[in-house]
């Protein structure tokens, strides 16, 4: 999928079972055994990673000595980290414990046992290095050695942290040899005696030369630049590192070939160059992205006993009321362990946390790999809201086909029943839904794109009716735009993203308070509902199964009960309604010129687009297959001047799901997806034209468009599409 996590699902260029049991946990109370240096080579045909193995796991320490490492270079991290991964893989009753940021402190405070005892490293001056050379006094002596980086080839880094895995050895630069070896540590290897050159031509070697010696369990993509975090479990697991992107031809193909090197389903932990078209190829080839870059001290985490199962509240539906406007938040990120690490543990210290009904994504496999982490926000979790898995299951994936999609969709569902959730964030191709809902098992999937209710099998779909939006009011000028279109007394079903790196708890309480008060004067109730209340409501209202259901409960919250105690200043003001005035900036609105001025994208490789008379009148005609992989969209490009308002609209019919997209230039704004019929259907939205937005009728100029979200045949009729410029309403 070509495009920014962030834009997936709502941007340009939108690309594309079995019973499900509860698996057995591997427990980490026992000694395990110290993962082989030499494994075999996995092939094409190797059977998939079993559900209860998935990552590796160590055994339970007694002790864990804490050293601070937050002010070091990054030379210091890169040593300092290396040294702990080899030293802890060893599973002695003794582990080393790195704080790199002041979450990590809170961790050890929160997410150790009570029966594992922590001591605070002894450090005569309290300067990084005197940090070191504590650590390699103290544990020097029980690695094999070192191994020396090539500063003039940032690409060894990795290369020097997969051979410190296998020979249980430390990474270092050439100015920390003499210090390393005064401590009576020898060097293993020396990269700059190597001479390599050139990123592809290093990987090359490491796959010749390194690969076959590494674990088939997992593989880990990092930035050379990376020199901390998770190289403590990569070092620990003898796992592979590299870093290559799929948007080079030359190293998509040394990416293809690593990718072989572990069977189907199995994680990919770190991060990758390239976030779209990587995840895109990682999952094409079978494999799921388990975002932990920043994942710090996984080498301890992994070596948490894992609990059978988590719980939390239970979803029920409530009666949809006509007039009422249902909005369930669903935070990002959540797939990212080191969002959970950090970020995550900062919003949930936000005094309005459980105000508003949440849900808060996170990396079900946690359970696993990081299971003290995890049930840190179990016990924690407001009664209002729910934990559910980010996308796309138990880990990112947005392109997993035929078998490889049914065992995902298998493992995704196995973690979920275990973790106790009841939705999936799912970021695939809407084709995959059918086939990941049957396999899974899940009751509900949040779908990260424009389309409407449906169900398949006992699982209800919906999409998420925003994506990324990072400005508290530009999210409430949204709902509140959504919440004006027709609806005909019937009660509305919104499901916003919360952007979780910019927004936070106390802003989604000023938005649902601010759209409170915005109903009271547009007649319209708000209830703030989970994501799983929300699917449960939305199903019995369809299905017509609301008898005797209740208004509210402890999930879904009456906008009236967050306003009853006051509201909170804010300086939000939300949508201004405003007036089209100018003249239409499409002079082809209706096809009564042919097709002139609209574009298919894709070169209408999987569309037609013809002028017809439809119910009498002149129309545009656009055909688009089934099951093509990707959203397809038809634009045309109005004259708009940057800075001012414009009203766009357009009026709809015909067969399918579509939509209207303004693309302002800088990024898409969606209306709500409709269920096309022979009656049209009115698609309103206004926007301020970006000050910074391409000019022109080309490129990324602003445009209106006509999409499909790829969920069947489509056949949509167009008429009376404009481009007003507007002004505030009296």
């Amino acid at each position: 999928m070509p495009l920014s996590k962030k834009m997936v699902g709502l941007t340009l260029g939108l690309l594309a079972g079995g019973a499900a049991v509860w698996p057995t946990l591997v427990f980490a109370d026992t000694q395990a055994q110290s993962p082989s240096a030499t494994p075999s080579v996995a092939t094409q045909s190797a059977q998939s990673q079993p559900p209860n193995d998935l990552w590796i796991k160590f055994s339970k320490p007694k002790t864990l000595i804490a050293a601070n490492i937050q002010t070091a270079s990054s030379d210091v991290q890169l040593a300092a980290v290396t040294l702990q991964g080899a030293y802890n893989q060893q599973q002695l009753s003794t582990r080393i414990y790195l704080s790199q940021t002041a979450q990590d402190q809170t961790w050890l405070q929160q997410a150790v046992p009570k029966d594992v005892k922590v001591t605070d490293l002894s450090v005569s001056q309290s300067d990084p290095n005197a940090v070191l050379e504590t650590l390699l006094a103290q544990f020097g002596h029980s690695i094999k050695g070192a191994i020396v980086t090539d500063p003039s080839n940032p690409d060894t880094v990795n290369l020097a942290t997969t051979l410190a895995g296998i020979d249980d050895a430390m990474v270092i630069t050439p100015s920390q040899e003499a210090l390393v070896q005064s401590y009576g540590i020898k060097i293993l290897h020396d990269f700059r005696n190597d001479h390599l050159t050139g990123t592809v031509a290093t990987y090359q070697w490491a796959i010749e030369n390194l690969l076959p010696k590494t674990t088939t369990k997992d593989l880990v993509m990092l930035n050379p630049g990376a020199t901390g975090d998770i190289r403590d479990y990569a070092v620990a697991t003898k796992s592979f590192v590299f870093y290559l992107t799929s948007t080079n031809p030359q190293q998509k193909t040394l990416m293809d070939e690593i990718l072989q090197h572990t069977p189907a389903n199995t994680p990919i932990l770190g991060y990758i160059p390239d976030e779209g078209p990587d995840v895109a190829e990682l999952s094409s080839q079978g494999h799921f992205l388990n975002a932990s870059d920043f994942l710090a001290n996984e080498s301890v985490w992994a070596s948490m006993p894992s609990p059978k199962s988590f719980h939390q509240s239970q979803p029920h539906a409530v009666k949809a009321t006509p007039k009422t406007v249902y909005v369930a938040f669903i935070t990002s990120e959540g797939d990212n362990a080191q969002y959970v690490q950090h970020r995550m543990l900062q919003l949930w210290q936000d005094p309005d946390l459980g105000a508003v009904p949440t849900g808060w994504t996170i990396a079900p496999g946690m359970i696993d790999f990081a299971p003290t982490l995890m049930s840190y926000y179990y016990q924690h979790l407001p009664k209002s809201s729910e934990l559910l898995p980010g996308p796309s299951g138990v880990g990112y994936a947005t392109a997993e086909t035929g078998s490889n999609l049914v065992q995902f969709a298998k493992l995704s569902g196995e973690f979920l029943r275990q973790d106790d959730m009841h939705t999936v964030d799912y970021w695939g191709t809407p084709s995959a839904l059918d086939t990941y809902a049957q396999a899974s098992g899940v009751p509900s999937i949040s779908y990260n794109g424009p389309i409407g209710y449906e169900t398949s099998g006992n699982t209800a779909i919906f999409g998420q009716t925003s994506s990324y939006i990072a400005a508290p009011n530009d999210l409430l000028s949204t709902i509140e735009q959504q919440a004006t279109n027709e609806q005909n007394g019937q009660p509305l079903f919104l499901e916003p993203l919360i952007d979780a790196w910019t927004l936070t708890p106390s802003d989604e309480l000023q938005i649902a308070q601010q759209l409170t008060l915005f109903g009271e004067k547009t007649g319209q109730r708000f209830v703030f509902t989970t994501p799983s209340e929300l699917a449960l409501t939305m199903k019995a209202y369809h299905n017509q199964q609301e008898e005797n259901l209740p208004t509210y409960n402890a999930q879904a919250i009456p906008g009236s009960a967050l306003i009853k105690d006051g509201v909170q200043p804010t300086q939000l003001t939300g949508f201004t309604p405003t007036s089209p005035q100018g003249p239409n900036l499409i002079s082809n609105p209706s096809g009564e010129a042919g097709t002139t001025g609209w574009q298919m994208a894709y070169s209408g490789q999987d569309a037609t687009l013809t002028n017809t008379t439809y119910q009498g009148e002149s129309a545009l005609e656009w055909q688009v297959q089934a099951d093509i992989g990707h959203t397809d969209w038809l634009s045309y490009y109005p004259s708009v001047q940057n800075g001012k308002t414009y009203t766009f609209s357009v009026q709809l019919a015909g067969s399918g799901v579509a939509y209207m997209n303004l693309w302002t230039g800088t990024s898409n704004v969606l209306t709500l997806p409709v269920n096309l019929s022979s009656k049209f259907q009115t698609l309103t939205w206004t926007v301020t034209i970006p000050s910074n937005a391409p000019s022109g009728q080309t490129g990324q100029a602003p445009q209106l468009q006509v999409g499909e979200p790829d969920a069947g045949d489509v056949n949509v009729y167009i008429r009376n599409a404009s481009v007003r410029e507007s002004s505030p309403s009296n």
